[in-house]
């Protein structure tokens, strides 16, 4: 018989079927080949007799055989596994590692007071006492407890960005000076662990216990040394932050006020890299070598033939030409030291703290290496430490949960198919998404090229009938305010700037669009600050394709609402079916499941409420619009919009979400 035959005929000449796949097909063949094969050793296959039982044990065993084989194939698929552990495994297979929780992100204005000096136009405040506020500054919010750990420096010597505010006495004569600077930070808590390490062992591993573990922030050995996170083992290269002086070089040392750090290249042995567990707890790996010296030269264009050991294979070695060192061990394993971590826990979608909340210090370092006073100065510069004082006066934002499994499915794939590049719309959406969670989280991403959505000419602008009508609109609202012509066409193009641009501007056609939106504390669409563009701006460069230029805008969110009407079917209790219908509206509207320019179809909602146990039929179904209060700023004419059945969403790239879904989705059981 064929090999692809769904019947095999065994060597002594017995057919044997293997399309069963479920206890009943099992069952049936089993019984079918019993009195095939041996009808007069067994006949009897009555339900109860003891043949049928061993029958159906053998079917039963065959069954769940059956559904692991099926299971295990399925779960070795990205496209189909459910499993976290074995998704997580997969996506860091195609190179994508899951995000764990998102801390967000917010500038803090940070005030001190410093004491005025000198007299009249020279009266100023003094310098000597302006402080220097170490990285790691820690802010807690009043309400939540939630805790900010600042980024950066704040250095008041430093004129960027700085505010100065005079205080005044009776006399109007300068008596002190509130001195206001900004700094980043993030909603995470540093923890240290320490790990002891004996004999050196392959690939040791450290478990951090902590879950949502943000980051690694730091770790030393004994004897100060420290370890580098990479991507992967097998990366000797590291990129390290040094500061700017004579010491580190020379040359750019001049340049220290305008840059403070200069990026170089180290080779390291001592490196690690981590991995999440399914519960969204950590562990760190480090390398197989035990020693720093076990680097072997791989051959390159520019090393082959000169003074390779005799051992090594040039032809057959694999070499890449960027990187002409590679260790045999992956990395030094640690061994007779004391490890210390550091590492960072915290954000989600609660860390989204509102504007002001932002006012406890709960911990906070000076350097005083540069100060030196007197007795009594000392007195006063101890006071100006004591002045210090924070707030944010922007909200923050960037804070999200987990990545679901099916987020890191598709994120997975979209990584592996854009290899570290960011070539189509799709890979920049991706890899916005992707944004390391130290510096914040995406919530919803869209990419557009410059230019799509709009058309700014003004010979363009005249031939679409849409356009002419929206142009007489916009001088119908300024007409009445009594505007010469000149006044009203600069009124306009005033009005049109932001959404078409000015007449005759022109697109960049290299440049994309891209538009994001974060998530606030209460889990709802909110725009993000300027800390959590700045990184993305920075992060997505490092993959962006030369040409082109990244333009980060802030997406639009259109709230809406649900008044439905069902139609109950007698004997049920009214209550029960609206609230069963509320639920699936809600669980259907949770804006984890929509994104830009999605539509809303009607038809699927109906269906859904049809579809609730006691629901005989749904007369009504409609979609409304939520604007200002509570609501987003942005209106939206959703009867202009539908389509049939179907909520079409803006051109500009905009998000539906029911903001207030216990009070927004509304229902009526006749």
């Amino acid at each position: 018989m064929a090999l692809n035959s769904a019947n095999f005929k065994s060597n002594n000449g017995r057919d044997i079927k293997y399309l069963s796949k479920d206890f009943a097909s099992f069952r049936k063949n089993l019984i079918e080949y019993s009195k095939t094969y041996f009808p007069k050793t067994y006949s009897d296959f009555n339900e109860a007799s003891p043949g049928m039982m061993f029958i159906e044990m053998a079917s039963y065993l065959g069954d769940i055989l059956s559904y692991y084989t099926d299971d295990s194939l399925k779960e070795s698929l990205m496209l189909y596994a459910e499993d976290k552990q074995n998704v997580i495994a997969l996506a860091c297979y195609l190179g994508y590692k899951p995000k764990v929780t998102s801390p967000s992100i917010v500038q803090i204005a940070v005030y001190q007071l410093a004491p005025a000096i000198g007299a009249g136009e020279d009266n100023r405040p003094d310098s000597d006492y302006f402080l220097r506020i170490k990285e790691g500054m820690v802010v807690e919010a009043a309400k939540s407890n939630v805790q900010f750990r600042t980024t950066e420096l704040v250095d008041f010597n430093d004129s960027t960005d700085r505010e100065i505010t005079v205080y005044t006495d009776a006399n109007g004569e300068a008596t002190q000076y509130l001195i206001k600077k900004y700094v980043n930070a993030i909603s995470a808590v540093l923890k240290t662990v320490t790990q002891t390490f004996t004999s050196p062992k392959q690939f040791s591993k450290i478990n951090i216990a902590d879950k949502n573990v943000i980051d690694i922030f730091d770790i030393r050995d004994s004897n100060g040394g420290k370890w580098y996170e990479v991507p992967y083992l097998a990366q000797e290269m590291v990129y390290v932050d040094y500061p700017v002086d004579e010491q580190t070089d020379k040359d750019l040392a001049q340049f220290k006020d305008s840059v403070s750090n200069i990026l170089k290249v180290l080779k390291t042995s001592k490196r690690f890299v981590t991995k999440i567990n399914q519960d969204n707890t950590t562990t760190i790996v480090f390398g197989g070598g035990n020693s720093s010296n076990d680097e072997v030269l791989i051959p390159n264009t520019k090393n082959v033939g000169l003074g390779l050991n005799s051992s090594i294979d040039k032809m057959s070695s694999a070499f890449d030409p960027a990187n002409f060192l590679r260790t045999s061990s992956y990395g030094q394993s640690p061994s007779n030291t004391k490890l210390t971590i550091s590492y960072l826990v915290g954000g989600g979608v609660s860390s989204n703290v509102a504007k002001g909340e932002l006012t406890n210090i709960k911990r906070i370092e000076f350097d005083d290496d540069v100060k030196t006073f007197a007795q009594n100065e000392t007195v006063l510069y101890n006071k100006m430490k004591s002045s210090v004082a924070v707030d944010n006066q922007t909200p923050a934002t960037g804070g999200r949960g987990e990545e679901t499994i099916d987020e890191i499915r598709e994120n997975a794939l979209a990584n592996f198919g854009s290899q570290g590049r960011a070539v189509t719309r799709k890979d920049y959406q991706v890899r916005a998404l992707a944004l390391p969670a130290k510096y914040g989280g995406i919530a919803k991403a869209y990419c557009s090229p410059d230019g799509q959505l709009d058309n700014n000419s003004p010979g363009s602008l005249l031939k679409d009938t849409d356009s002419i009508e929206e142009l007489v609109g916009l001088v119908n609202t300024v007409k009445d305010k009594n505007l010469s012509d000149q006044e009203t066409r600069e009124e306009v193009q005033k009005l049109l700037k932001g959404k078409m641009g000015s007449p005759g501007e022109k697109n960049n056609p290299f440049a994309i669009n891209l538009y994001i939106l974060g998530y606030n504390a209460n889990n709802n669409l909110s725009v993000l600050n300027r800390a959590v563009k700045e990184n993305l701006k920075t992060y997505i460069g490092e993959y962006r394709m030369l040409t082109d230029g990244i333009n980060i805008i802030d997406g639009y969110v259109i709230n809406i609402g649900l008044d439905f009407e069902v139609r109950a079917y007698s004997g049920y209790n009214k209550r029960e079916v609206l609230a069963k219908c509320i639920t699936e509206l809600k669980d259907y509207f949770k804006i984890d499941n929509w994104t830009f320019n999605m539509p809303i179809n009607i038809s699927a909602i109906e269906i859904l409420l049809a579809g609730i146990e006691g629901v005989q039929s749904v007369p009504k179904c409609e979609v409304v619009n939520k604007c200002l209060g509570s609501y987003s700023t942005h209106s939206y004419n959703i009867s202009e919009a539908t389509k049939g059945k179907m909520v079409y969403p803006s051109v500009d790239p905009c998000v539906f979400e029911v903001k207030f879904p216990n009070k927004d989705l509304k229902g009526r059981v006749l």
